[in-house]
C-alpha cells in the first residue's frame, strides 16, 4: 500500500461559514470546530457531539447526495496559501474535515480510484474525488477584500483556488471513527 498521509487534524463545520444566496455575504470560520475524533459515514461526519453542517441529518444541512460529506486537505495547501494571501489562512480555516500531512500538494489525481482512510476498525473506502471549487466568500477572505468586491483581486483568487487548492470530496463507504495519526492509503 501506497501511503498519502497522515491526519494530523480533524474537525467539523457546526454551522455554515458563509450565507445564502452564495457571493452574498462574508465567509467566517467561526463554526468551525477542532475535534478529537471524526466518527464518518456515508451521511456525513460528526464529532465531539457536533454534527458536521454537511452531513445529512445537519438542520441547515450541506449535503449533497453523498458527495461532500467527508472533505480533506494537505498541509502543504496551507503553506501556500498563507504564503501567497497571508498569516490569516491558519490550518484548518477552508473548512476540510480532515487535514493530512503529505509529500507535498494534492491533486486530484492523486486521490483518484479507491483510497483507504484508517479507523478504529475497518478502514473506510473513499472514492469520487470531486474538487472544492472556491466561493466568492472564501475568494474575498483569502484576498483580504470586503463584501461586494469581486474585482481582479478576488477573480485572480477563484482561479488559484480552483483544480483543488481549496480542497476535496470524497464518497464514503462504509462507518468509522477516524483519529488523529489515521493514514490515507492507497491499496
Amino acid at each position: 500500500m501506497d501511503l498519502i498521509g497522515t491526519v494530523v487534524r480533524l474537525q467539523v463545520q457546526s454551522a455554515p461559514l458563509k450565507p445564502r444566496p452564495s457571493g452574498s455575504g462574508r465567509y467566517d470560520p467561526a463554526p468551525l470546530r477542532e475535534v478529537s475524533a471524526l466518527a464518518v459515514n456515508p451521511d456525513g461526519c460528526d464529532g465531539d457531539g457536533i454534527v458536521d453542517v454537511h452531513h445529512a441529518a445537519h438542520p441547515q444541512s450541506r449535503h449533497v447526495r453523498g458527495r461532500n460529506g467527508l472533505s480533506l486537505l494537505a498541509v502543504g495547501h496551507y503553506t501556500e496559501l498563507r504564503e501567497r494571501y497571508g498569516d490569516h489562512l491558519a490550518d484548518g480555516t477552508a473548512g476540510e474535515n480532515v487535514l493530512l500531512d503529505t509529500a507535498g500538494r494534492l491533486t486530484a489525481d492523486d486521490l483518484r480510484d479507491t483510497l483507504l482512510l484508517e479507523t478504529d476498525g475497518e478502514p473506510l473506502q473513499l472514492t469520487e474525488v470531486l474538487v472544492a471549487a472556491p466561493c466568492l466568500e472564501f475568494s474575498r477572505f483569502c484576498a483580504g477584500r470586503d463584501v461586494g468586491d469581486d474585482g481582479p483581486e478576488v477573480q485572480a483568487a477563484l482561479e488559484h483556488l480552483s483544480h483543488g487548492t481549496r480542497g476535496f470530496y470524497l464518497r464514503v463507504t462504509g462507518n468509522g471513527v477516524v483519529r488523529r495519526g489515521a493514514r490515507l492509503l492507497r491499496p
